[in-house]
């Protein structure tokens, strides 16, 4: 009998009643074997679900904790990135100084070299004089039988320098010899072009002494000035406009 007893398997019954009036009662029979495979698959879908809940969860730790370091490393990134931006840019202002600086003397320079080349200076080497109403009295030594002599150009605004024996006619400014002529029975000149506009022309009755198409410096000898050449003409053109030579001649005394 005991042994019948172990063979029959346990069934559990479930009555499901209502409390309408005249409501049938249910019952449904369940066997013990039927729960133990329901609580089976339970546990096992419960353990599959905490399972994949730790799995994932350490995952966003992970990730959580990479996106961090990414960030953490990012900022960092930018921060050096930042400092050396604002190195960068002191260097840069420091240039732009520097820069400013060599642009301001290069036109420093420029204008000083272009100062250099205005003819300025006074084209005779030692004492000359201006001499006064020029055309009428070399009329009168022409009248007299006088020989060659060197006639003021007013259209020239030509001066005529009247200097010693031994003193040389000189380059007023640096450029370059442009034009010399000496011919029989004329006056002889010289014409520099100074480059900038300037052009200088000196008219003496002696030989010129530098040669077409050098260059030169200021105050090298154009002429020697002798007992028959003394006087010297002298003029100056801006822009192929002449100038009154006294607007920009230098007289030191």
């Amino acid at each position: 009998m005991s042994t019948d007893l172990r063979r029959r398997k346990i069934t559990y019954t479930i009555i499901l009643t209502s409390d309408a009036p005249g409501a049938s009662v249910r019952t449904m029979h369940i066997k013990s074997g039927a729960i133990a495979a329901v609580s089976f698959v339970l546990l096992v879908a419960v353990i599959c679900y905490t399972v994949y809940v730790t799995i994932t969860m350490a995952g966003l730790r992970d990730r959580n904790a990479r996106q961090l370091e990414q960030l953490v490393q990012m900022k960092d990134e930018n921060d050096a990135l930042t400092s050396e931006k604002e190195t960068l840019e002191g260097r840069v202002t420091s240039l732009e100084g520097t820069l400013n600086r060599k642009e301001e003397q290069e036109h420093e320079l420029v204008a000083a070299h272009e100062e250099n080349y205005i003819p300025k200076g006074f084209p005779m080497s030692g004492a000359a004089q201006i001499k006064e109403d020029a055309a009428g009295e070399e009329a009168a030594d022409a009248q007299e039988g006088g020989g060659l002599k060197v006639e003021a150009n007013e259209d020239w605004k030509e001066l005529i320098f009247v200097a010693a024996e031994g003193t040389k006619v000189v380059a007023t400014a640096p450029g370059t010899v442009k034009e010399v002529r000496e011919a029989e029975g004329e006056v002889s000149y010289v014409v520099i072009d100074h480059g900038n506009g300037y052009v200088t022309t000196y008219r003496n009755l002696g030989s010129p002494i530098v040669e077409e198409g050098s260059q030169i410096v200021k105050g090298v000898a154009l002429f020697l000035v002798g007992e028959d050449n003394t006087e010297t003409g002298y003029s100056i053109r801006k822009d192929d406009e002449y100038i009154d030579p006294l607007e920009l001649i230098e007289i030191k005394g």
